[in-house]
C-alpha cells in the first residue's frame, strides 16, 4: 500500500468525504462486476456494492494493510453483501413462488456469445463453488487473494476450484451449449 492510500485512508477516517470517494472509486466498476456476476442483476449488484461501501465508510478505522489490500477487502465485503442479498432473494422468491429472473438487454450485452454460455453453466453451480471460479476467472484474482476476501485457506480455494472445474464441465457436456471443447478442456486442465 502506498503512502498516498493510506494518507486517504487516514484522511477518509477523520472524515473527508472527498478522499473517501477518490480511495474507493477504482474498486467500485469490478465491485459492481463481481456482485452482478453472483447476483445476475444490475440493480441488486449496485444495492450490494453501495451496502458494502456503507460499511467501508463506517469501519474504514478497522482495515488493517498488513492483513490485506484494500482491494481484497472491499471484494470481501461486497460477496458478503451480495449473499446476503441473494438469501434474502431466495426466501422472498420462495415466498412467492416466483424464481424467475426474465433476460434483460443489459444482460446480453455484458458478455459476449461464447462468454455467456459458459457463463449459463456457471450460474448452476452451488454459491460456493461459483463464488470462487467468479473470483478466479472473471475477476483475475489469484488463489491467495481470494482466500483473503474470502477467508479461506489456499487449500481449500485450490480444492473448491478443482471442485467447481469439474462439476463445470460435467454441466457444460450434459448440456451441450454449443461450447467447444477445447474450451471444456482448458477448464478441466487449470
Amino acid at each position: 500500500m502506498t503512502d498516498e492510500e493510506m494518507k486517504k485512508i487516514s484522511e477518509a477516517i477523520d472524515g473527508n468525504e472527498y478522499a473517501f470517494e477518490i480511495l474507493m472509486k477504482p474498486h467500485v466498476k469490478n465491485a459492481k462486476k463481481t456482485a452482478y456476476l453472483l447476483l445476475h442483476d444490475f440493480s441488486l449488484a449496485e444495492d450490494a456494492v453501495q451496502d458494502a461501501l456503507l460499511q467501508i465508510h463506517n469501519s474504514l478505522f478497522r482495515f488493517k494493510p498488513e492483513m490485506a489490500t484494500l482491494k481484497t477487502w472491499f471484494n470481501g465485503i461486497v460477496i458478503n453483501c451480495a449473499l446476503k442479498i441473494a438469501r434474502k432473494r431466495r426466501f422472498w422468491s420462495k415466498l412467492n413462488n416466483d424464481a424467475s429472473d426474465p433476460e434483460t438487454p443489459e444482460k446480453k450485452t455484458i458478455l459476449n456469445e461464447e462468454s455467456a454460455l459458459i457463463f449459463e453453466c456457471v450460474k448452476k453451480l452451488s454459491l460456493k463453488l461459483k463464488t470462487v471460479i467468479i473470483l478466479h476467472y472473471y475477476q483475475d484474482l489469484s488463489i491467495e487473494e481470494i482466500g483473503i476476501t474470502l477467508g479461506l485457506s489456499e487449500g481449500t480455494v485450490k480444492s473448491r476450484l478443482h471442485n467447481a472445474r469439474k462439476k463445470l464441465k460435467k454441466i457444460m457436456i450434459e448440456n451441450k451449449k454449443g461450447i467447444h471443447t477445447w474450451e471444456v478442456e482448458i477448464w478441466s486442465k487449470n
